[in-house]
């Protein structure tokens, strides 16, 4: 006879093609059911047809009437259709209207740079430009561009990074007067070194001996709120801080000036802090000591600066623009560099450019505005011969943040030498009765020059003075700044700034 046997658990069959078929095709319905926009609508619909076609085929293979499936199908091939012909539609339209845009930006930035006068250029539509750690200040001239006022003076804000052409770090600034609505916005390059660090006893006077031993010396330091630091004081409004029992101040860790150490205060102890991390204003009598060994970090107060500056109204209309060049704190060459026509032999210089554009072919109806960066180049031959001064050439243009090169270039013809490193504008020594030599520029496109227009002019600095450490026993200048100004003939203009390198 037979024994007992044991029982085999059978899973569920296998789903029929059919069944796999139909399941794709309900869950492609439930995409196009989720889908929100009219690109993932038909991502949906093609989807849909494809479910809806293996679907008939199974159904078919099977014997299964698939009529219905069919209708479904050709219902979402209809619908791919459509959806393809609107979205090329938007998308034309989108084209248009950008297109549209940029020929109203190209004629709004061309009237923005339109000099102060008919016989100026849009160099001068900046009576001041001055960087400092407040930001930047901008005093912009009265009927600048297509203003027709003088614009108060405005500090514009530092903002967020604008990355770096070489070695130069660019930094954007902004300021929106909160009536008008008008907004300023620059972008600046400096060629600020790394911060540099100092020991706090070095930097700060410190008591020598008693009581005060090691403290700041507030004879000599006045005690500065600004660079107080501490968990303590990172509060709302105004707190008192308690002396406890049995001690002679308020004692508490936190850093000066960066520095870490402690601070002591005596009398009402009390701190008022506005949500800036370091109080607005400190009660009592409050000093610091700072820990063996502290160090402070020192930013580079001594550099140079270029960069762009444009003015637009509520609506965000161009009105004014402009480009600068200028120093911050002493950069050897604005009263100690020899001029370059007290110099002898030859430099190369090479570094970036950057600037506002316009085009404005009222001809063709077309047109294009905003910023470029490009690359600059000049040579410099010192002396005071015929054959001294400096020329350059900026090219390689890149627009609107882009990497296409636009096919722009510039000639910046012969310059020559001021006093204490100035470079003056071309000027026409009337050897000719057929080109205006004080026309300092040509602007060419893909090789088209323009007529000789514009100007320019510079600085040369020697930022590396003296013998070793710090200099390189060279006189000769190693950097060199700039504006320039240039049209092609009246449908286009550009205004520019340029920060060069001795190669």
């Amino acid at each position: 006879g037979c024994g007992g046997g044991s029982t085999v658990q059978k899973g569920d069959p296998a789903p029929t093609p059919v069944e796999t078929a139909k399941a794709a095709f309900d869950k492609a319905e439930e995409g196009v059911t989720a889908a929100t926009t009219d690109a993932a609508m038909l991502a949906a619909y093609k989807a849909l047809q494809a479910a809806a076609d293996a679907l008939v085929a199974a159904q078919k293979a099977a014997g299964e009437d698939s009529t219905a499936t069919a209708v479904r199908s050709g219902e979402a091939k209809a619908m791919v259709a459509s959806l393809t012909q609107k979205i090329a539609d938007a998308d034309k339209k989108a084209t248009a209207d950008a297109a549209k845009a940029m020929v109203k930006l190209g004629k709004d930035m061309y009237a923005a740079l339109a000099g102060t006068e008919a016989t100026n250029t849009a160099l001068n539509n900046i009576t001041t430009a001055s960087l400092t750690t407040a930001g930047l200040a901008i005093d912009a001239a009265g009927n600048a561009g297509a203003l027709t006022t003088d614009p108060a003076s405005v500090t514009l804000k530092a903002g967020d990074s604008a990355g770096s052409l070489g070695s130069w770090m660019g930094m954007d600034y902004a300021h929106t007067n909160s009536g008008t609505k008008v907004k300023n916005e620059a972008r600046v390059y400096t060629n600020r070194s790394a911060p540099t660090s100092a020991s706090f006893a070095t930097e700060y006077t410190l008591t020598a001996s008693g009581a005060d031993k090691g403290y700041l010396d507030t004879g000599t330091n006045a005690f500065d709120a600004t660079k107080a630091k501490s968990d303590a004081f990172e509060h709302s409004g105004t707190t008192t801080h308690v002396i406890p029992a049995k001690s002679n101040a308020f004692y508490v860790r936190g850093t000066y000036d960066g520095a870490p150490g402690e601070f002591r205060c005596t009398g009402t102890c009390t701190t008022t802090n506005d949500g800036e991390g370091a109080p607005s204003a400190m009660g009592g009598t409050w000093n610091f000591k700072a820990d063996a060994g502290a160090m402070v970090s020192r930013p580079d107060a001594n550099y140079l600066y270029y960069g762009w500056w444009v003015s637009k109204d509520k609506d965000g209309v161009p009105t004014a623009a402009s480009a600068f060049a200028g120093i911050v704190g002493d950069v050897d060459g604005t009263g100690t560099t020899t001029g370059g026509a007290d110099l002898t032999g030859s430099a190369t210089y090479a570094g970036h450019a950057t600037g506002k554009f316009a085009m404005n072919d009222v001809l063709d109806g077309t047109g294009s505005g905003g910023h470029f960066t490009a690359d600059a180049n000049l040579t410099a031959t010192f002396g005071s011969g015929a054959n001294a001064g400096i020329t350059g050439t900026i090219n390689n243009f890149r627009v609107n943040d882009g990497s296409e090169d636009a096919g722009w270039s510039v000639s910046l013809h012969k310059a020559g030498w001021g006093s204490d490193g100035a470079i003056s504008a071309p000027t026409d020594d009337n050897t000719t009765t057929t080109v205006n030599e004080a026309l300092g520029t040509t602007w060419s496109v893909n090789g088209i020059a323009a007529a000789r227009s514009g100007t320019w002019s510079g600085q040369m600095y020697d930022e590396m003075p003296g013998g070793p450490p710090s200099g390189d026993n060279n006189n000769t200048p190693t950097t060199v700044t700039g504006t320039f100004y240039s049209t092609f003939g009246t449908i286009g203009r550009m205004v520019g700034a340029f920060g060069a390198d001795k190669q």
